[in-house]
Protein backbone atom coordinates (compact mmCIF):
# COMPACT_ATOMS: atom_id res chain seq x y z
CA UNK A 1 0.00 0.00 0.00
CA UNK A 2 1.12 3.62 -0.95
CA UNK A 3 1.58 5.90 1.96
CA UNK A 4 0.16 9.05 2.71
CA UNK A 5 1.82 12.32 3.36
CA UNK A 6 0.73 11.54 7.00
CA UNK A 7 2.75 8.24 7.36
CA UNK A 8 6.02 9.70 5.47
CA UNK A 9 5.63 13.02 8.41
CA UNK A 10 5.00 10.11 11.14
CA UNK A 11 8.14 8.29 9.69
CA UNK A 12 10.54 10.64 9.42
CA UNK A 13 10.16 13.55 11.83
CA UNK A 14 12.72 15.74 9.49
CA UNK A 15 9.65 16.66 7.29
CA UNK A 16 8.23 18.83 9.67
CA UNK A 17 10.87 21.22 9.86
CA UNK A 18 11.02 21.20 6.11
CA UNK A 19 7.49 22.23 6.02
CA UNK A 20 8.30 24.95 8.76
CA UNK A 21 10.46 26.27 6.30
CA UNK A 22 8.29 26.12 3.31
CA UNK A 23 5.46 28.03 5.43
CA UNK A 24 7.90 30.63 6.49
CA UNK A 25 8.76 31.70 3.21
CA UNK A 26 6.71 34.88 2.32
CA UNK A 27 6.23 37.56 -0.85
CA UNK A 28 6.64 40.36 1.19
CA UNK A 29 6.02 42.79 -1.85
CA UNK A 30 9.15 44.98 -0.98
CA UNK A 31 10.64 43.77 -4.45
CA UNK A 32 8.65 43.81 -7.64
CA UNK A 33 8.90 40.68 -8.21
CA UNK A 34 8.99 37.07 -6.53
CA UNK A 35 10.04 34.14 -7.60
CA UNK A 36 8.49 30.59 -5.98
CA UNK A 37 10.65 28.30 -7.91
CA UNK A 38 13.61 30.38 -6.58
CA UNK A 39 12.66 30.16 -3.32
CA UNK A 40 12.12 25.84 -4.06
CA UNK A 41 15.33 25.17 -5.22
CA UNK A 42 16.99 25.17 -1.63
CA UNK A 43 14.45 23.48 -0.04
CA UNK A 44 14.08 20.43 -2.80
CA UNK A 45 17.29 20.17 -2.30
CA UNK A 46 17.37 19.49 1.42
CA UNK A 47 13.78 16.73 0.69
CA UNK A 48 16.24 15.06 -2.00
CA UNK A 49 18.33 14.16 0.73
CA UNK A 50 15.40 13.06 3.26
CA UNK A 51 12.66 11.09 1.32
CA UNK A 52 13.06 9.83 -2.14
CA UNK A 53 16.13 7.72 -4.39
CA UNK A 54 18.67 10.29 -3.21
CA UNK A 55 18.04 9.73 0.65
CA UNK A 56 20.96 9.94 2.77
CA UNK A 57 20.72 6.51 4.62
CA UNK A 58 19.72 7.03 8.68
CA UNK A 59 19.66 4.31 11.17
CA UNK A 60 16.52 2.20 11.32
CA UNK A 61 16.14 2.73 7.61
CA UNK A 62 15.79 -0.92 7.04
CA UNK A 63 12.22 -0.54 8.72
CA UNK A 64 11.42 2.48 6.10
CA UNK A 65 12.06 1.56 3.01
CA UNK A 66 9.17 3.69 1.45
CA UNK A 67 11.07 6.16 2.36
CA UNK A 68 13.63 5.80 -1.16
CA UNK A 69 10.77 5.50 -3.28
CA UNK A 70 10.50 8.19 -5.89
CA UNK A 71 6.28 8.01 -5.71
CA UNK A 72 6.82 9.45 -1.76
CA UNK A 73 9.27 12.06 -2.87
CA UNK A 74 6.44 12.99 -5.45
CA UNK A 75 4.07 13.26 -3.10
CA UNK A 76 5.69 15.27 -0.44
CA UNK A 77 7.51 17.76 -3.55
CA UNK A 78 3.53 18.14 -4.45
CA UNK A 79 2.55 18.77 -1.04
CA UNK A 80 5.22 21.28 0.07
CA UNK A 81 5.91 23.19 -3.53
CA UNK A 82 2.17 23.78 -3.32
CA UNK A 83 2.64 25.63 0.07
CA UNK A 84 4.79 28.13 -1.39
CA UNK A 85 3.31 31.77 -2.47
CA UNK A 86 2.76 32.30 -6.26
CA UNK A 87 5.47 33.42 -8.66
CA UNK A 88 4.74 37.27 -8.92
CA UNK A 89 5.87 39.53 -12.18
CA UNK A 90 9.27 37.06 -12.28
CA UNK A 91 10.16 35.25 -15.44
CA UNK A 92 8.45 32.56 -14.42
CA UNK A 93 5.15 34.25 -15.11
CA UNK A 94 6.96 35.57 -18.75
CA UNK A 95 7.88 32.13 -19.77
CA UNK A 96 4.16 30.98 -19.49
CA UNK A 97 2.58 34.06 -21.25
CA UNK A 98 5.31 33.61 -23.79
CA UNK A 99 4.36 30.44 -24.51
CA UNK A 100 0.54 30.74 -24.16
CA UNK A 101 0.96 33.22 -27.22
CA UNK A 102 3.24 30.99 -29.36
CA UNK A 103 6.08 33.37 -29.63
Amino acid sequence: MEPSIADLFAVETRLAELERDVDAVRDDGQKDWFCSNFMWLPLNTRLRLIVGVARVPQPGDEQRRELYESRAYELVFAYLSRRLPPCRNCGCRRFLALRSTGS
